[in-house]
């Protein structure tokens, strides 16, 4: 019978739990990457768009890497429901996870605070935990009824937005130029695009425009990304992903196709030798650009802040 907590779980140390979770995300990835080039993010994204973001059995989104590993289980197992619970939760609320059910590792983050002995201050130490949950298309009887939540959620991503109204209402500048280029530009912090007309198709326009966006997001008087500043660096390259990311998450909120310009080609070996070398990379990567689209949804005239 499945559980939260198997046996040994409860033997393993957290975080080599949490280093296997991250490992088995980072080797998806990069098997997206190899199968679907610039597209990788697609298979997920359209997972999203048809049945919706990921939400725990509380009825609440997930954020950072949970959002990213889910959305892509969702794609790959073909998993029409976007809710997910513990065997416990699925209890509580009258259903039953099907017999031989294989569940899905979750990351969870929080602080505990201590006492220094020596200082007597006290500080913050990070927690990290995982916990196994099952996608509602493994479980019988369930009602549609949800868990009550603790605090009331004030905003989340269900908003239906269109890509026009989150570039009109952000308080970036954005140049439209006739000419092929398109960059934001950290010392003038200004995001320069060729002219609508330009694009073949709406998708090259929104992946394009959404895509410097989150890079406009890194400036240092928002939340302060290093950009690298040699094309092919390790610094550059992994503030293209967070872009692409970031991007990614951004289409999905409004509701528009959009796809990755043909140029990122040139990342994907940089981005596959990055998370065979450190799969953590990923875990950072999905949590930076989720912070980045929320800061674009936050800084939007009609949308209020998400709470975390």
């Amino acid at each position: 019978m499945p559980d939260d907590n198997l046996t040994n779980d409860r033997m393993t140390n957290p975080m080599t739990k949490a280093n296997d979770t991250l490992n088995n995300i980072a080797l998806q990835v990069i098997d997206l990457m190899k199968e679907n080039g610039t597209q990788w993010t697609k298979p997920w994204k359209n997972a999203v768009a048809e049945y919706g973001e990921p939400r725990s059995a509380k009825n609440r989104a997930y954020t950072g890497i949970n959002r990213l590993n889910l959305g892509l289980v969702m794609a790959c197992a073909g998993y029409s429901s976007p809710i997910f619970g513990t065997f416990k939760q699925w209890k509580s609320l009258g259903a039953n996870v099907k017999k031989g059910s294989k569940g899905i590792a979750v990351i969870f983050y929080s602080k505990s605070m201590i006492k220094d002995k020596e200082t007597g201050e006290t500080k913050a130490i990070p927690l990290i935990k995982t916990f196994t949950v099952f996608n509602a298309d493994q479980v019988e009887n369930w009602s549609g009824a949800f868990l009550p939540v603790e605090t009331p959620s004030i905003q989340d991503w269900d908003n239906i937005l269109t890509a026009d109204q989150l570039l009109n209402d952000t308080t970036a500048v954005i140049n439209y130029v006739s000419q092929n280029d398109a960059f934001y530009s950290p010392a003038k912090d200004l995001i320069q695009l060729p002219k609508r007309e330009q694009f073949k198709n709406a998708s090259g326009f929104y992946g394009t425009a959404l895509h410097e966006l989150i890079h406009w997001t890194g400036h240092t008087s928002r939340l302060e990304r290093k950009f690298g500043t040699r094309f092919g660096s390790d610094e550059y390259a992994f503030e293209e992903l967070i872009a692409e990311l970031g991007a990614a998450m951004l289409s999905n909120i409004t509701k528009v196709d959009a796809e990755p310009r043909a140029d990122h080609a040139v990342y994907l070996n940089s981005w596959i030798q990055c998370l065979s070398d450190n799969p953590k990379a990923i875990l950072k990567a999905a949590s930076m650009a989720e912070k980045a689209s929320q800061f674009v949804i936050d800084t939007t005239s009609n949308i209020k802040m998400r709470a975390a």
